[in-house]
């Protein structure tokens, strides 16, 4: 059975259970997209909530689409939830996009999306206290005063600073706190594994990173390959108005997207969805143009490394 009508899951940004209730719509997803839409758990996260994938398509060009490392910015989640159910519809109606169906695009690629990175992070940012588990009552990075502006997981670790890379981030600190601590060692957290495991079993032909504040897209990290790279990410900035961040090599970073151009040689993204808001969340009422900017993303970025790459 095919979902046949295009909703939007923005509601939930407001839940009281928010990654109990996304990880209901993901199995709901699966329940109604049967032969489609492919759910399948990657990993736990510290606290031992589900970390879901969802894959779509059969192609041999694979895309990897994940939000909300950082927790404050789930706003990400409720996105890439949005393009599943944007992406199900055009293909219920078999529409195109830069002269290729979506049912041919499927043919061709196959997108593996993983909502919500750090469920026991953004569990604390949208209900603070209340998500702590009785062994950790006692850590003192655990400030509730912290708990509006939090990016790491419960562990006090920044996720996208655990990942190992040639020049690793220059801000990242040893402790655990809110933003910025590496870790004890690269991949030490569940969150990070589950994702390393899932990218070297797919070998991901491309990957977008969804961040969430400064409406700008970086997709440098010293790779070979900067003309094909630059020439996708400026159709990307075409479609969102996002500017492209131009660093000096050589960039340095600690997160999903900078290790995996290291270690793969293929494009990476990393998107800031709305306008700076400083530590905090997104406001629910920048949601809608984030949406309108974002709904053909995954699409246009997999016919682009699909040509680009084969």
């Amino acid at each position: 059975m095919i979902n046949r009508s295009y909703k939007s899951y923005i509601n939930l940004y407001e839940s009281s259970y928010f990654s109990k209730d996304i990880n209901k719509a993901i199995y709901k997803l699966g329940k109604y997209n049967k032969g489609l839409l492919y759910v399948n758990k990657i990993g736990e996260s510290v606290q031992g909530t589900p970390i879901l994938s969802l894959t779509i398509g059969r192609g041999s060009t694979k895309i990897l689409i994940q939000a909300t490392h950082h927790a404050r910015e789930a706003i990400t989640t409720i996105l890439l939830l949005d393009q599943i159910n944007y992406l199900l519809s055009l293909y219920e109606i078999d529409y195109s996009i830069n002269n290729m169906s979506i049912c041919n695009l499927l043919k061709y690629v196959t997108f593996v999306f993983v909502v919500l990175v750090n469920p026991d992070g953004a569990d604390l940012v949208f209900n603070g206290g209340d998500f702590i588990p009785q062994e950790y009552k006692d850590k003192q990075y655990l400030n509730e005063s912290l708990f509006s502006c939090w990016k790491a997981n419960i562990n006090g670790v920044d996720l996208n600073r655990n990942y190992p890379t040639m020049y690793p981030s220059i801000d990242s600190v040893i402790a655990p706190a809110y933003k910025s601590c590496k870790g004890p060692y690269y991949f030490s957290e569940p969150e990070t594994y589950a994702l390393k495991c899932l990218t070297e079993k797919y070998r991901f032909d491309g990957t977008i990173s969804y961040h969430s504040s400064g409406e700008v897209i970086f997709w440098q990290y010293n790779q070979l390959n900067i003309e094909r790279d630059l020439s996708i990410a400026n159709t990307i900035s075409k479609e969102t108005g996002y500017n492209l961040e131009i660093e000096k090599e050589p960039v340095t970073g600690s997160g999903y997207k900078d290790w995996f151009i290291e270690n793969y040689q293929k494009p990476g993204l990393t998107i800031e969805v709305s306008p700076y808001v400083g530590e905090k969340k997104v406001p629910i009422e920048n949601y809608k143009d984030i949406f309108e900017r974002n709904k053909n993303v995954p699409i246009l970025f997999a016919q682009e490394v699909f040509y680009k790459t084969i």
